[in-house]
């Protein structure tokens, strides 16, 4: 009929609905994928779902800036393939207000942390904090600009900054890492009880963990390192890994029962 009322079209969902869902899916396949993902191929998926695009920006640049992070050459630039860090430096610097930017300041962190730079490297994550405080990948950055600090033997920094963390993200990917920075830093310390009570403490209230390999193995090296204390002979402290996007362990492959 003339006077039958159409029905009302359903709007979008809000720009912060889609950038939860972009966030889940980039979570979800470095869960899956682990760390056998290279942190370019980790970026790459997180701009191809459109990770935090927004439409107050203007295509043309964000279109820029993504393919200077998709690592490919760009002759108008004098870029050639890979991503080194001066091109992430200019992606940070050049499109700040991309979605790209924060992603390439991550990878220039990681960059420099895993060849030995953790200055350059403690900087670039606290430039992440400073410009992008509310972005969904902060908690990231804070985790990295600590592990600097512990790289850097900046002991009491970095357990102070571990202690705060742990709190303020309960249930976040990440807390993990941090519970470990603790342990780390307390066995620094020549505290190996009390590192090895902060490892058994989050094996108890996480026994179905994907990080259970891991901490066991650190509490075997933590017997070592108590062992050969006990002998007058000195044990190197552990490095933090690369506080980087691609630090979930691969989830265990559950067993198949028997019929």
């Amino acid at each position: 009929m003339a006077n039958e009322q159409q029905p009302a079209p359903v709007a979008p969902p809000p720009a912060s609905e889609l950038d939860k869902v972009s966030v889940r899916e980039v979570r979800e396949f470095l869960q899956k994928y682990g760390p056998t993902v290279l942190i370019g191929a980790a970026l790459a998926v997180a701009v191809a779902v459109g990770f935090g695009i927004r439409q107050n920006h203007q295509q043309d640049q964000l279109e820029k800036a993504a393919r200077m992070l998709s690592g490919q050459p760009i002759p108008e630039e004098k870029l050639g393939p890979g991503l080194t860090p001066q091109r992430l430096q200019l992606v940070a610097d050049r499109y700040p207000n991309t979605p790209s930017a924060p992603l390439a300041l991550l990878a220039l962190a990681a960059q420099f942390f895993s060849t030995g730079q953790y200055e350059p490297a403690r900087a670039s994550y606290q430039k992440f904090e400073e410009r992008y405080p509310q972005h969904p990948f902060a908690p990231a950055a804070e985790l990295g600009r600590l592990h600097c600090a512990e790289a850097s033997t900046m002991t009491d920094i970095a357990l102070a900054g571990y202690e705060k963390f742990i709190p303020a993200h309960p249930g976040h990917y990440l807390t993990p890492l941090a519970i470990f920075g603790k342990a780390r830093c307390l066995e620094a310390r020549g505290a190996l009880d009390a590192a090895r009570i902060t490892y058994e403490d989050f094996l108890v209230k996480n026994s179905e963990s994907p990080w259970e390999g891991h901490v066991r193995s650190a509490l075997q090296n933590l017997d070592m390192k108590k062992r050969a204390q006990a002998k007058g002979v000195s044990v190197a402290q552990p490095i933090p890994a690369i506080p980087a996007l691609t630090t979930m362990p691969a989830p265990s492959t559950p067993a198949v029962p028997h019929k």
